[in-house]
């Protein structure tokens, strides 16, 4: 059943709320002074970009959930991704113009367009968003990286318990529980992501749940012992360990 659409007014004071929390919103407060930004309104399960789409904005979520998705030689989705509210999407199309993955509506959302070429070719002054976009880049390459660590030499287990408790953190960043929330991706979705089958994800959570690191009651999750999670983890809700020494002197410049 189609979830009530909040009134529009509503929709721009929620973004208004999230543009405020961070210096990259804060650009897009000015920018938004002299271009109107479209705030949409996305039932469930709507596509927000399609693979192969021309790139022509990106967009921030305001509230909601989404999940990117890479289309597979075998006709199968690869979820690649998973964004929460204050996210910024469509980041991985800038370069090539054209988006290599779907973004789909987890839930009812509301996304911020930002039509980039469309401010450029209006001639607004942009230069603080990119500078804004440079850092946000950065982010994402450190997520990249994590990623493919996890995914690259973590057992199941060690994939599934990360999973749980990089959620965590990302809701305690907006100002949520870090312990008890609700998984809005399915857990076939949660599978494709780890690179797992369905029933290794639905073992290792009914395992979490009789040791008693997490409850699990449907898709209501809440971690009750986070240390314990954390020793199945490839790494914890704390800082990662510190790198391994590197005493390699910089070239010197020519």
């Amino acid at each position: 059943m189609p979830a009530t659409i909040i009134p529009l007014s509503s929709a721009r004071v929620l973004t208004e709320t999230v543009l405020h929390r961070s210096a990259f919103g804060r650009t897009l407060i000015n920018v938004a002074s002299h271009f109107t930004l479209h705030v949409h309104r996305l039932q469930k399960g709507a596509y927000l970009a399609c693979a192969g789409a021309p790139f022509r904005s990106l967009f921030l979520l305001s509230s909601g959930s989404a999940k990117a998705t890479r289309p597979g030689g075998d006709g199968r989705e690869q979820v690649t991704r998973f964004y929460l509210a204050e996210d910024l999407l469509g980041l991985d199309a800038m370069d090539a113009g054209t988006h290599p993955t779907s973004i789909r509506m987890l839930e009812y959302s509301v996304a911020l367009e930002i039509p980039l070429p469309q401010l450029e070719q209006a001639g607004i002054d942009i230069r603080g968003l990119y500078v804004a976009l440079i850092r946000r880049l950065s982010r994402e390459v450190e997520y990249e990286q994590q990623t493919l660590m996890l995914l690259g030499s973590a057992k199941a287990e060690e994939r599934l318990a990360t999973f749980l408790l990089e959620l965590g953190r990302r809701y305690a960043e907006r100002g949520c529980s870090a312990s008890e929330y609700l998984l809005r991706m399915t857990r076939e979705d949660i599978a494709s992501y780890l690179g797992l089958k369905l029933e290794t994800v639905s073992r290792g959570l009914s395992r979490f749940n009789r040791t008693g690191a997490v409850e699990v009651q449907g898709r209501s999750i809440r971690i009750r012992d986070p240390a314990l999670l954390e020793r199945s983890a490839v790494w914890g809700r704390g800082d990662a360990s510190p790198p391994a020494r590197c005493d390699a002197p910089l070239a010197a410049a020519s």
